[in-house]
């Protein structure tokens, strides 16, 4: 598959991919994603702030970059737009808890983004829109079973196997965005992140 096809990669290599990377770069994966998960713990905007950090460090395994325990805290570098594109992820829960289903899948790669493209959260909505809804169907089942499996796993483990296998899930998605969405000319991992 093309960089920017737009369409997922097949789930089995997206979490073969996750797996791979994560093995490579345990300590500072894990590390950078439970610093990420520490700001979950803030009242009211934590829960916005946890999945930018997790994609972040994740994208920086993807691509081979030094990760450190600070990465895990980038939400704050633009706190207004990795909230308002985490409203977005869940506004459809407005609809029944059914319509998150389709939120999450379509408005989650604004994440990637808001850290990648130094997108605002219109922007990150817009290219949303028009990269991962003509595909929605797809992005929903890849998001749902890459989700899904290591949370399985995890649970497996008397739930704290969570805090190990959750990584696989988010560098599976920075994969995923790496390879579908980022739309360069750029060989994948040869673009540094551009930090906010």
């Amino acid at each position: 598959m093309a960089i920017g096809s737009h369409q997922p990669p097949s789930i089995g290599e997206a979490l073969g991919k996750g797996f791979e990377i994560y093995k490579a770069n345990f300590g500072p994966v894990f590390v950078g994603t439970l610093c990420a998960m520490v700001c979950g713990m803030i009242p009211v905007i934590g829960q916005f702030l946890v999945i930018p950090g997790m994609y972040y460090v994740a994208l920086k395994a993807v691509r081979g970059q030094k990760i450190s325990a600070e990465d895990g805290f980038i939400a704050f570098k633009a706190l207004g737009d990795h909230i308002v594109i985490g409203l977005l992820s869940i506004s459809g829960m407005l609809l029944c808890f059914v319509g998150i289903f389709i939120t999450s899948p379509l408005f989650r790669p604004g994440y990637f983004y808001i850290l990648d493209k130094k997108m605002s959260w219109s922007q990150a909505k817009d290219k949303c829109m028009s990269d991962v809804k003509p595909h929605l169907f797809s992005w929903f089942w890849f998001e749902f079973i890459t989700g899904l499996v290591p949370a399985l796993a995890g649970m497996l483990l008397c739930g704290v196997g969570i805090f190990l296998t959750l990584p696989i899930a988010t560098c599976a998605m920075a994969y995923a965005y790496e390879k579908s969405l980022r739309d360069d000319d750029m060989p994948a991992g040869s673009m540094p992140i551009n930090p906010q």
